[in-house]
Order: C-alpha cells, then sequence, then structure tokens
C-alpha cells in the first residue's frame, strides 16, 4: 500500500488495552502491517505479543477467556513491601508466552516503554528478553514490585510516557498510527459514605455544603488513588499530544460495554469498531508523499 513505513503506538489503559488486538485485527483484514511497535504498560504486552509473531486470533481467545481468577492469583502479597504484589505470576505468563525470546531478535522494531523510577524519565526497553521487559513497563506502581533493568528501577510506562508516539518515531515510523484507550476521568463515578450536611465525620472537620441539594461524600482511599491515577495520565497525555502527535490517533468508544479483565469481549470490539472507523485517515496518511 505505501513504501512509508508504518508505526503503531499502543497506550497504558489496564483491561482496556484488549481494544488494541481490536484495532490490530482490522488493520491485518485491510493489509496495513506495521513496520515498527512501542507500547506502554498493557499497550506493550499486546504489541510484544503481535512483533513476537502470535496470531491475532490466539490473543483474542486468550483475553476472552479471562477472568478474575485469573487475575486474582497474580495478586498474591509480598515482602519486602515495595509493591502488592512481587508479579512472579505475571513473569510466569509472560515467559510461557515469549519463552526466552529477546527484543533485538524480532522481525519488527519494538520498544516497551517504562519508567525509571530515579530519574523520573521514560525509558524505552529495546533489547532483552522480552518478558522482562514487558514485566517492567507493567508494573504499575504500588501494585507491582518495580523492576530492575541494567541498573535502572523501572515501573509502568504509563506513568511518564501513557502512548509513545515520540518512541515509534525513534523506531524510525513515517506514518504513526496511536491508539489511546486511556480512561477519562469524568467517565469515573465516583462515591463513597454520604457526609452529614455539617460538622465531622470520623473526626475530620466536614466544611459543610453550600447547598440544600448538594451530593457531598467521600470516596474510599483506592478510589482516590485511582483517580489521581487517571488524571495524572490524562494530563500527560494530552500534554505529549501537543508537542508530537500522530498522524492518526485512534480512540475507542467504550460506553456500550466497559471492559474488565474478567471480561474483555467489550475492548477488543470497541477497538475494532474504532479501527473501521479511521481506515480512511489511515489510508489518507499512508498516500501521502
Amino acid at each position: 500500500m505505501s513504501e512509508r513505513k508504518i508505526g503503531l503506538a499502543f497506550s497504558s489503559g489496564g483491561a482496556r488495552g484488549t481494544a488494541h488486538i481490536g484495532v490490530l485485527k482490522v488493520l491485518e483484514e485491510n493489509g496495513i502491517v506495521p513496520d515498527v511497535i512501542a507500547g506502554s504498560s498493557i499497550g506493550a504486552q499486546i504489541g510484544a505479543a503481535y512483533a513476537a509473531g502470535v496470531p491475532i486470533d490466539e490473543m483474542e481467545v486468550y483475553w476472552r477467556s479471562s477472568s478474575w481468577k485469573r487475575v486474582a492469583k497474580t495478586l498474591f502479597p509480598t515482602i519486602p513491601w515495595s509493591g502488592w504484589s512481587s508479579g512472579r505470576k505475571v513473569t510466569r505468563v509472560l515467559r510461557d508466552l515469549f519463552g526466552e525470546r529477546r527484543i533485538e531478535d524480532l522481525s519488527i522494531p519494538y520498544a516497551a516503554v517504562a519508567t525509571d523510577l530515579e530519574t523520573g524519565e521514560a525509558l524505552p526497553i529495546t533489547s532483552g528478553p522480552i518478558a522482562r521487559a514487558v514485566r517492567a513497563s507493567l508494573s504499575v506502581p504500588g501494585l507491582f514490585v518495580p523492576v530492575w533493568i541494567d541498573g535502572h528501577l523501572l515501573i509502568d510506562g504509563g506513568v511518564t510516557d501513557p502512548l509513545p508516539v515520540d518512541v515509534v518515531r525513534f523506531l524510525g515510523a513515517d506514518v504513526v498510527i496511536a491508539v489511546d484507550v486511556l480512561v477519562e476521568p469524568a467517565e469515573v463515578k465516583l462515591s463513597g459514605i454520604p457526609a452529614p450536611p455539617s460538622g465531622k465525620i470520623l473526626g475530620i472537620i466536614n466544611g459543610g455544603s453550600s447547598g440544600k441539594n448538594e451530593r457531598r461524600f467521600y470516596p474510599s482511599v483506592f478510589s482516590v488513588l485511582f483517580q489521581m491515577s487517571t488524571v495524572f495520565q490524562k494530563r500527560v497525555l494530552n500534554l505529549l499530544l501537543e508537542t508530537d502527535p500522530p498522524d492518526v490517533l485512534i480512540r475507542p468508544d467504550f460506553s456500550a460495554d466497559p471492559p474488565c479483565y474478567s471480561d474483555a469481549a467489550g475492548g477488543i470490539e470497541a477497538g475494532e469498531e474504532a479501527a473501521r472507523r479511521a481506515l480512511p485517515a489511515i489510508r489518507h496518511a499512508l498516500s501521502q508523499a
């Protein structure tokens, strides 16, 4: 279709990242094959699987068969307390998928993006064992223990580069197709313990209400931390897109059937629909001299 090198940038986004599979499925059906791939977090995992030659139908079967039981096995608490889970189960899953294959041996140039916890900078991993690189990129702060690679203490790539358009260009892409599956903060339905109209709750001063019908509540600490991460990542992404926009930006609509780790079907289908809508823009970008 084009002599221009096509690059795919896959964002972080948890279970919503299954939409990347749907995008890949539609691109492959239309003869659009990426020359380079980079991803953060779940985007790194799915991008690596594709670059390693895992058939899309196998990826789809795996994620459609996901369950809370499978997820729970990856989240057993660990000591030392630098993450809720050691990530050993995740590592085993990745090694079952990739074996001892190395990034530099892939036929498609690929990078898993992680964050250096000590410097605060994004670190594209372009060599070494695939499983180790993806495990580092998946290291959600507080959830999984960070990973040491070549003297760098690494956490989730979504912290600093949630949609690595810049890395895809660095790998040599002329046309960048980016897939953003991050949660919009306004989509999160916050709730919690109802707060009294005035006075104190659990010893905490409640500022009162400026209106009789104003809804006030105290969300859980987990809700607060999740929403903080959602706001932070989205603001980082928007700033990055202003400085280095992709040629085509695909944003799946998850409103009909939001995916979760126990039911990823909605995410895959949302990715397919978004990719089909983007086909004219993709073909136009590839036709440019």
